[in-house]
This record gives C-alpha cells, sequence and structure tokens, in this order.
C-alpha cells in the first residue's frame, strides 16, 4: 500500500507520538509511508531520525488563513497525483481541512480517514458536516469514549468508526529496567514524589491538582510534586505555587524527552485533566509500574479501573484528588499491587505492534470495500 499520514502539530504528544508509531511500523510491514508535517516539527525531526519519507512543504498554519490553506492543497494534490496514495490519514483540523481541499474534483480519489485523537466538540456547523460526512471516508477513534462521540453525531455512520487504541513502547519500562538517577540528581532521595506530565493547558486541570495539595500536606509533609511540559499556563501555574506556600512541594521541570527517566523517579503519578482521548501519559506511568490517579474523563476508562490498576476521581475535584492521594501515600502495599496490576494490563492491551496491525487491517478493509463498490458500479 501507498500511504501518506498528515499532522500539523510542531511539538511533541501523544498525537505525533502516536503517528510516529503507526508510520514505522507500517513500513516495516513494507508500505511505502510518507508523513506531511511542518518543517522543522519535532514530527519532522522524529520521523527523519527513524528512516521515515517526510513531506514538509506544507504549513498547516492554525486558524482561518486562505493563503497557506491554498498553497498547502496545492502541494498535497500534486504529492498526491505524483505518488498515487491508496490511503490518505489525517489527524487535526488544519491538515484535514488542507486534504479536503486537495481532493476536491481528483480522481482517482485515494481513501480519506481522520483519527479523533481526543474528544474535544465537533463544532455543527456545515463546513464540518461537509468535513466529516462527505470528505471523509472513515473515522478512527482513539477509545471507547470517542466511537460513542462520534456516533451520536447524524453525519458519521457507526459503521465506518473504528477503535482503536494509541500504544506506547515497552522497552524503557520493562521489569528492572527503572532509572532512579533522577531523585539523586534533583536531590529527592528522601521525599514521597509524585508526577504530572503534560501540556500545562486549561484542558490538562493542574490548577485543581495544586489545590488539592495543602491538605495532603498536612499529612505527608515529605510530598513533592514534579510538574512536567510547558504550555500557555506555566506562569499562572507558577503564581498559583507561589500564593498557596507551596514552593517547596511542587516542581517544574519543563518540557523534557527523557520520559521513561523521569517516571523512574516517581512513586505515583496523577492526571488531573478535565478532558482525554485517551492518555499517554497515563499508559506509560502504568507500563513503569506506577500507581495512577487520574480523572475519570473521556477515555481514561479504557486504561484505568479504579481499585484495580489505579484511582479514577471526579474531574475538577481538589477534594476528590486529596483523598485518592492520601489513600496511595497511606497505603504503599494497595499502592504497589496498582503498579504491577496497571504494568500487566498496560503491555497486554497497549502494544505498538497491535496499533500497528490493526491499523494495517483497517486500510486493507477500506480497500476492499472500495474495490467491491467500484465492481458494483461498473455492472451497474
Amino acid at each position: 500500500m501507498k500511504i501518506l499520514h498528515t499532522n500539523f502539530h510542531k511539538g511533541w504528544g501523544g498525537q505525533p507520538n502516536r503517528i510516529l508509531v503507526e508510520c514505522r511500523g507500517l513500513a516495516e510491514l513494507g508500505h511505502e509511508v510518507v508523513i506531511a508535517c511542518p518543517k522543522n516539527s519535532q514530527l519532522h525531526q522524529r520521523g527523519e531520525a527513524a528512516g521515515l519519507e517526510i513531506f514538509t512543504d506544507v504549513t498547516f498554519a492554525r486558524g482561518f488563513r486562505p493563503q497557506f490553506l491554498i498553497h498547502d492543497a496545492r502541494a498535497l494534490r500534486h504529492l498526491i497525483r505524483q505518488r498515487g496514495f491508496d490511503i490518505v490519514h489525517t489527524h487535526g483540523s488544519q491538515d484535514a481541512w488542507a486534504t479536503a481541499a486537495a481532493m476536491m474534483r481528483l480522481q482517482p480519489r485515494p481513501i480519506v480517514l481522520r483519527t479523533k485523537h481526543n474528544i474535544f466538540p465537533i463544532q455543527d456547523h456545515s463546513f464540518n458536516r461537509l468535513l466529516y460526512g462527505r470528505c471523509t471516508d472513515g473515522m478512527v477513534c482513539v477509545s471507547s469514549a470517542v466511537v460513542e462521540y462520534c456516533a451520536a453525531k447524524p453525519y458519521l455512520k457507526r459503521e465506518n468508526l473504528a477503535r482503536i487504541h494509541s500504544a506506547i513502547d515497552f522497552t524503557p519500562f520493562s521489569e528492572g529496567s527503572r532509572d532512579h538517577s533522577l531523585r539523586q540528581e534533583l536531590g529527592i532521595e528522601d521525599r514521597y514524589v509524585a508526577g504530572a506530565l503534560g501540556r500545562l493547558r486549561h484542558e490538562k486541570g493542574h490548577k485543581y491538582l495544586l489545590q488539592a495539595l495543602p491538605k495532603v500536606i498536612e499529612q505527608a509533609p515529605d510530598f513533592l510534586l514534579l510538574i512536567v511540559g510547558s504550555g500557555s499556563l506555566e506562569d499562572e501555574l507558577k503564581q498559583m505555587v507561589s500564593a498557596l506556600g507551596l514552593e517547596q512541594h511542587v516542581r517544574f521541570l519543563g518540557f523534557r524527552t527523557d520520559i521513561p527517566r523521569v517516571l523512574g523517579a516517581l512513586d505515583l503519578f496523577v492526571s488531573p485533566s478535565l478532558s482525554e482521548g485517551l492518555g499517554t501519559a497515563p499508559m506509560e506511568a502504568g507500563a513503569a509500574r506506577l500507581p495512577i490517579i487520574s480523572s475519570e474523563v473521556g477515555g481514561v476508562p479504557d486504561i484505568i479501573e479504579s481499585g484495580v490498576t489505579g484511582l479514577l476521581v471526579p474531574p475538577a475535584q481538589p477534594e476528590a484528588l486529596t483523598s485518592a492521594i492520601l489513600t496511595m501515600y497511606k497505603d504503599r502495599a494497595f499502592a504497589q499491587r496498582c503498579g504491577e496490576a496497571a504494568a500487566i494490563y498496560m503491555e497486554k492491551t497497549f502494544g505498538e505492534k497491535r496499533l500497528v496491525l490493526e491499523t494495517d487491517a483497517l486500510y486493507r478493509m477500506w480497500l476492499k470495500k472500495k474495490r467491491a463498490a467500484f465492481r458494483s458500479n461498473a455492472v451497474a
């Protein structure tokens, strides 16, 4: 198969990571794979390092910017005509719109699929009904919650929705490989360390976690929270730490690429998100044998069974976070059981090979459906 993946993100996160895993695996299966993404984006750099072909004559600029949309549509149209792709797989709104524009009156037209990586609302205006209902053949949903959300849209047919969970590389988290060196580097060997990893944006819910900490510290004076990531709320969150008097109990580590090393420094992983399509960070935490506390939102219940692999709490409720953190802090045996159960479940359910094979099978199903429709039309 000839396959084109598109993505507008310039930074790194669960979405570009999934694309890299899919494309690397599909290439290893013998398919011809190209990734279209902005030049010097993290996906560009990491994709090239993985030996993948990258097409960077696209901007996928945010917002309605006609000059960039026209440029990207022309570039993609030329690429698609030149290479004759069987599948074009989009992953975000900017690249999906550019792809839709590139496909106008294009014959023969490849199959167009779209992965919905989150549970952010799809606005029901006429343009989205056109984009999702007519310009996209099928949707890949990263969790059961995303499937149900999409199925409720009248212009999305349930039979065209496929749930394929994201995946992680378990190699850095194999048993016995846990790296504790960051604790020594940071001088926190004698602390109980929790971590929150993710972009510093409203939907990640960091402020509710910070609001939970004063009561945690009353009963756990050695508690330390490491906040890993960067984003628009960084200054606001730092001001909040100061206002709550948490300077000795919260550290901001910024954007990190050594996530297995960061997880190796933790006793507990906390994800206070308000919205998650699935959640790569909790998956990696579980693979690292960490007990997990997470908001019960979106696709998170696909990852965590409360009381077995971690604890689920209602979103935006600091008191619930306080209670869950203190439960893990006080009952270390329970926390360890959760971490061990999480590692077993993650490896069984979220392996990279499974993601690649399920994606390959989906592509083959769509190509078979296309050939059947062609034969039917020819007979008619």
